[in-house]
């Protein structure tokens, strides 16, 4: 973080060297000129001490300041006010331009878990008032005084951020829960000009694709077109850079995305029960356009599904057969079959797998990958 201030030294040494070059054109100078000049290079050189002088306090301070940010960041808990974060982005701000990659990430992570922190709240799960609050919070509804005043002042002024329009919203997390949520894009902002172009892309698009949820009650809730953007996105961020530091990551998120988008979900289907047609005749455009992708595993995906889809009963049963039977429930059996056959035609491997890293990290709620804290 050290820069230089051998420049400026070098500099105020070389004035009076060049005010002490005699003047060819002058070689008896008046008095009163002689006193002025020499009273002038005095005090530009004063000066220029000076500022070197205040210029290494100021480096001396600000590296103080960048060597204990992460025990500031640590700090900050859910007692602390948003005006310590306002704090703590300043030093940021002076300290990200002179650290190194290693510092920034660990900033980054420190970064991320603070606001899990700050945002944390103790409630009751089966507190109706509570739910009745963060609904109207997140539909930008001011909320009744009356509904605030049996609540902790911790969710006052948390509410009280919100509807003031600071880094701060209600996110919907699916089966009737409430959470507190950062402004993902602001923290973005905030490292991504320091990082170098694969980190910045990564955390970029976290913060794009995770402002919301993507799972909803075991539903996809994105649409399908979104499923095949992020899914090219992560295919093509591997291939533009295979030594990555997110690498690892990225590959689970492709992996997620690719499964779900040719299976869906338990409570997503793109397909009917017998791999026939399309839930939705836009969907299917979508599919062929992909299947166009030059150098696309997703491409070949889509080009498998099409074939399938298209495919007699006695051609499935020949290419890819089955032990599917079920006598008491002939529409369970064909239900059974084709979706056994699917696997066969599509043998996706699936994201969450026992021995798979995927299970044990979040990657769909903020700019980095984290731990699940179980």
């Amino acid at each position: 973080m050290q820069k230089t201030l051998m420049p400026l030294i070098i500099a105020i040494s070389l004035l009076p060297l060049t005010a002490c070059k005699p003047n060819p054109d002058m070689t008896h100078p008046a008095p009163a000129q002689t006193d002025n000049t020499a009273i002038t290079e005095a005090t530009t050189a004063k000066s220029l001490t000076k500022a070197v002088v205040s210029a290494s306090e100021n480096q001396l301070t600000n590296e103080l300041i960048c060597t204990r940010l992460s025990q500031t960041i640590n700090k900050i808990d859910n007692t602390s006010k948003i005006e310590d974060i306002y704090a703590l982005e300043r030093q940021l701000n002076a300290c990200l331009p002179i650290a190194n990659n290693s510092e920034i990430l660990k900033w980054l992570t420190d970064y991320q878990a603070m606001y899990a922190r700050f945002l944390s709240i103790d409630h009751d799960m089966d507190d109706e008032n509570f739910y009745t609050i963060m609904s109207l919070a997140e539909q930008h509804i001011e909320v009744p005084s009356e509904h605030l005043k049996t609540t902790s002042p911790r969710l006052r002024y948390l509410i009280k951020l919100v509807e003031s329009d600071a880094d701060v919203s209600i996110l919907y997390i699916g089966e009737g829960l409430y959470v507190f949520h950062h402004d993902l894009q602001a923290m973005a902002d905030l490292f991504a000009p320091y990082l170098p172009s694969d980190q910045a892309k990564f955390v970029e698009r976290m913060a794009m694709d995770n402002q919301d949820i993507f799972w909803n009650d075991a539903a996809v809730a994105v649409p399908f077109a979104e499923v095949i953007d992020r899914a090219i996105f992560w295919e093509n961020y591997i291939q533009t850079y295979p030594d990555s530091y997110f690498i690892k990551n990225a590959k689970n998120l492709f992996k997620m995305y690719r499964y779900t988008l040719f299976f869906g979900s338990d409570n997503t289907d793109w397909i009917d029960d017998l791999s026939r047609e399309f839930y939705d005749p836009a969907y299917e455009p979508m599919i062929r356009k992909l299947s166009a992708r030059p150098n696309s595993i997703l491409a070949k995906d889509a080009k498998t599904l099409l074939k399938f889809m298209a495919m007699s009963d006695n051609e499935r049963k020949q290419k890819y057969p089955t032990d599917a039977q079920n006598e008491e429930n002939s529409e369970w059996a064909a239900w059974a079959k084709a979706s056994e056959q699917l696997n066969q035609a599509l043998p996706i491997p699936s994201p969450w797998g026992d021995n798979d890293d995927n299970n044990y990290r979040d990657c769909l709620s903020s700019i980095i990958c984290i731990d699940y804290d179980y």
